[in-house]
């Protein structure tokens, strides 16, 4: 009689949208290699006042550690408006990012750490495109003043603050990040995303 191993603890499955055909397009969390800023990526660990999810592509506040607490990074927390504007997460060597079953975006809850860049870092990071403002800057200047919606983490146009960044291209094809608040669902679909340089 052989000896035969049946080993199927769990099935895999491959959840919708993960695995596509279409080589076009931006995925918004993701930064471009570039050899003079991979040196800026830092990680840091998610407040215990963070209350939702969090992904790559999300504007981050950063603050400082309290004294001797030796914890893996700086505390982080979603900024709220342009005071607090620090930097933006990305899905890059964020090792710590788990996908959980009904979701196919990896994400990181409170205590958890995240990876990101901050301002000044000269990252050129994929974000989610407002659709009026993709039309407004097409065939644009890279400094066209832009804003920031901090509520829905989505590039805007211009108004009363620019969010200090380049717009270097726009795509309407690509994989950005769908979050339902009821449901605690985090998917990727198909949308705008615009490459920026922080």
């Amino acid at each position: 009689m052989a000896n035969l191993i049946n080993f199927n603890p769990q099935l895999t499955t491959s959840p919708q949208n993960t695995f596509q055909v279409e080589t076009e397009g931006y995925v918004q969390g993701a930064y471009f290699d570039d050899p003079t800023t991979r040196m800026w990526l830092l990680q840091g660990q998610l407040a215990s006042t963070v209350a939702q999810p969090i992904w790559g592509g999300m504007a981050i506040a950063e603050g400082v550690n309290a004294p001797n607490a030796n914890q893996g990074g700086n505390p982080l927390t979603l900024a709220t408006g342009y005071t607090q504007y620090g930097g933006f997460t990305v899905f890059n060597q964020a090792s710590n990012m788990v996908v959980t079953p009904g979701n196919s975006v990896q994400i990181s809850v409170a205590g958890m750490s995240v990876s990101y860049f901050r301002q000044g870092s000269n990252a050129r990071i994929a974000v989610q495109c407002n659709s009026t403002l993709a039309a407004a800057i097409d065939a644009g200047l890279t400094n066209q003043e832009v804003s920031w919606d901090f509520a829905n983490q989505i590039l805007i146009p211009f108004s009363t603050t620019a969010l200090p960044v380049k717009v270097l291209s726009v795509n309407t094809n690509s994989k950005i990040v769908s979050y339902n608040s009821t449901t605690g669902a985090v998917t990727y679909t198909t949308g705008t995303c615009a490459i920026i340089q922080i």
